[in-house]
């Protein structure tokens, strides 16, 4: 029996419009008042978050950054965070200036590149709808950073990937959340570790949640929890070890799967 349903965003719950569908919203919003938990696990920061929630109208949980903070939306508590270390983040800023490659960081909820002009900042720029803060990143007084975000395209992105791997593959965990979307996280940090603890805290289990995903990043989720569903558009990777396959984003894949199942 499912009790709780988590659902990343881009390219999942949001349509290429980056819109929630009624059919969508109203799913869940009659499932949540009937007492069924609705997780968000993006790979989103929460200020890029906070807008798609207010359009649910539902007081849920955001796990965000694909799981290195998690954020109760009733008061904006933090539950948990993890960060990168400013060991980490040094190093990656100094292979960011090396290959010539764009790198976002981000702390306390703020979006920081050292090209405000690039076509990278103005991508993620169009694509998430909040606005970065340049800035030459050796100015930081404090280098933590709840995650990294290379921007680039695949072929380069798998370079420095490698390059990474080299390095410092084993302090971090590395994952694509969509084609030009390298990200850098804590190595204890995925969005399945993330959901684990919160259902735990909820007193939910993983055996009777249904997760629904795209891409890459969402591989650990939809392969730990009971019910875990690829979306139509989803990359082939995750389909493979996807226990269900529903709809596209565009043709409402989260409603058409939970109308059948619940």
């Amino acid at each position: 029996m499912i009790k709780s349903i988590a659902l990343d965003l881009d390219g999942t719950l949001l349509n290429s419009k980056k819109e929630i569908s009624e059919k969508n919203r109203d799913i869940l919003r009659e499932l949540y008042k009937n007492g069924i938990e609705v997780i968000i696990v993006t790979g989103r920061s929460y200020s890029a978050t906070k807008e798609v929630i207010k359009k649910l109208n539902l007081p849920i949980t955001a796990i965000c950054y694909n799981g290195a903070k998690v954020i109760d939306t009733k008061d904006e508590t933090i539950l948990l965070e993890e960060p990168l270390s400013e060991e980490i983040i040094k190093i990656l800023i100094e292979i960011s200036r090396k290959n010539n490659i764009h790198l976002n960081l981000y702390q306390d909820e703020e979006w920081f590149v050292e090209n405000g002009f690039n076509w990278q900042t103005k991508y993620y720029r169009e694509n998430i709808g909040i606005e970065a803060i340049e800035i030459d990143f050796n100015k930081f007084l404090n280098f933590a950073m709840t995650k990294a975000l290379f921007i680039d395209e695949r072929y380069n992105l798998e370079k420095i990937e490698k390059e990474l791997k080299d390095r410092i593959g084993d302090t971090v965990h590395l994952t694509y959340s969509q084609e030009r979307y390298l990200e850098v996280l804590n190595k204890e940090v995925n969005k399945g570790k993330s959901l684990e603890k919160i259902l735990k805290l909820k007193g939910l289990t993983l055996e009777t949640c249904v997760a629904f995903g795209d891409a890459n990043n969402d591989k650990e989720m939809i392969e730990m929890v009971g019910y875990g569903v690829a979306m139509g558009n989803a990359e082939e990777n995750l389909k493979k070890v996807a226990k269900y396959i529903t709809a596209s984003n565009d043709c409402d894949g989260v409603y058409e799967f939970l109308v059948q199942e619940l």
